[in-house]
């Protein structure tokens, strides 16, 4: 028996970035509703987590966040925005809500 593979031609374009704020990896702590969570990323408007279980989009958290750049810390409000679920974790996109 013979089979001929086909492979579908591949077209690549640009897309552009549609992100508002330039985003920054962050690996300091992070606490979210006080359980302690692996950071991602984070923006002037949010920041990514890892978290082992999932929270609803659009729910309020109280994240902490660890400022090296001042050697303390920092408690927002966040809603969430995106939830992404991954075999084993749960990737959660938080927007900072101005208070």
């Amino acid at each position: 028996m013979f089979a001929s593979q086909m492979l579908p031609e591949i077209v690549l374009r640009e897309c552009p970035d549609r992100r508002r704020q330039e985003r920054f990896v962050h690996r300091q702590s992070v606490t979210v509703n006080g359980r302690s969570v692996i950071g991602r990323d984070i923006s002037a408007t949010g920041i990514g987590v890892v978290m082992p279980t999932a929270v609803a989009t659009g729910d309020l958290v109280q994240v902490t966040v660890t400022d090296a750049a001042q050697g303390g810390q920092v408690t927002t409000p966040a809603r969430v925005a995106r939830v992404q679920m991954l075999p084993g974790r749960v990737v959660v996109g938080l927007q900072f809500v101005r208070q």
